[in-house]
């Protein structure tokens, strides 16, 4: 008897422990942009340029040829981790700027990296 409920009370205590702390697999959608991606991108680009760089856009919008936009996200468990929302604009085939929609305060840190290393680039 004093065997089996001793088995009993660690068998709880063991699923108990393994069931609240399972691995949660990080999921990324979308396109993922990275830092050296950004820190790569200059104006005056062709958009096949860009292609090469950065790969197919997200959403090529059909009534605008001139915008490309990139939007991806992590996702871990049930939270968002990360949202990524770049929008990159042409004219005449050629870059002319790019705008990073504002997200969570987690792309705050991401942003200032791809600046740094842009700035890093063009000083030498």
């Amino acid at each position: 008897m004093k065997i089996t409920f001793v088995f009993t009370i660690i068998t709880i205590f063991f699923l108990n422990s393994c069931a609240s702390n399972f691995y949660q697999v990080p999921v990324a959608q979308g396109n993922i942009i990275s830092v050296s991606m950004l820190s790569k991108l200059e104006t005056g680009l062709s958009k096949a340029q860009v292609q090469y760089i950065m790969g197919t856009p997200s959403i090529n919008d059909p009534f605008d040829s001139n915008k490309w936009d990139y939007v991806g996200f992590e996702i871990v468990g049930d939270e968002v981790f990360r949202e990524v929302h770049h929008s990159l604009i042409f004219k005449d085939d050629k870059l002319v700027s790019w705008v990073k929609k504002k997200g969570k305060a987690a792309n705050q840190s991401f942003e200032e990296e791809a600046k740094k290393l842009n700035k890093e680039k063009s000083e030498q």
